[in-house]
């Protein structure tokens, strides 16, 4: 059994399939990429499983239990976390507070708890902090000097650092990274594609679904990989064999699938 499994997955907008169709399967230990012309499909596949949109037809499975009508929350409960092209960064926090947000729903206390056993509140939020900075310290030992900082004055590299921080403290089953070398150059990218191999190092047994356009990441960080177009998967391979596929060059190009 896969750990995640996708069967049929569908989903319209005013009569246009964004996703049509789509069966798709990634286990333990996995890192499979996402690729396609734009609109094709990728993020809004990422929404369906995360919980952001709700899928017309077919199921989503994690670890054989359907997770399709779930909602976000209860999704990240499950152990499906995700990132996004653009920031979800409070600016005015530190990164310390941004990453420690991660964990937030996984907090115990309630607000009488503040009031009244202030200790196991504050004793709760140490030992959270403590999971942060674990994580941020291994991401990234220089980005842990900065990490009472605020965001704002943070690299852009950086800031992509701790949004993925943030989604890995909770220790999830599946992580989900949509274009995460996105604004980066050449160097910077080659760095993020290190840190994402630092992430199988630190967490074993956890999944990756990594959406990019750049096929230098593409190239050297997915075991597999899945090409979108127009909503459906028109191939699923390893690199070598999707950048040579006709029907894959035919939907880069413009051109019919053949």
């Amino acid at each position: 059994m896969a750990l995640l499994e996708t069967k049929n997955l569908s989903i319209n907008f005013g009569g246009l399939w964004a996703v049509k169709d789509v069966d798709f399967n990634i286990d333990t230990k996995e890192i499979v990429g996402l690729i396609g012309p734009n609109g094709s499909g990728k993020t809004t596949f990422l929404n369906i499983i995360s919980g952001i949109y709700r899928a017309t037809n077919g199921t989503v499975q994690l670890q054989g239990d359907n997770i399709t009508d779930l909602r976000p929350f209860e999704i990240f409960k499950k152990g499906i976390v995700r990132t996004y092209q653009s920031s979800r960064l409070c600016w005015d926090l530190s990164v310390a507070d941004n990453i420690l947000m991660g964990l937030y729903s996984a907090h115990k206390s309630s607000f009488f708890d503040v009031i009244l056993r202030p200790k196991k509140a504050n004793d709760e939020i140490y030992s959270s902090l403590q999971k942060c900075m674990d994580i941020l310290s291994y991401f990234n030992p220089d980005l842990f000097r900065h990490r009472y900082e605020l965001t704002k004055n943070i690299p852009h590299i950086d800031r992509r650092r701790i949004e993925i921080c943030r989604a890995l403290v909770s220790h999830p089953a599946v992580l989900l990274l949509d274009e995460p070398t996105a604004g980066l150059n050449d160097e910077e990218t080659m760095q993020m594609m290190m840190d994402i191999h630092k992430i199988k190092e630190k967490i074993n047994d956890i999944c990756i679904i990594i959406i990019e356009h750049d096929m230098k990441v593409m190239e050297r960080v997915p075991e597999r990989i899945v090409v979108f177009n127009a909503g459906q998967k028109i191939a699923e391979g390893v690199y070598k064999d999707i950048i040579s596929d006709h029907g894959v060059i035919g939907a880069y190009l413009g051109g019919a699938a053949v």
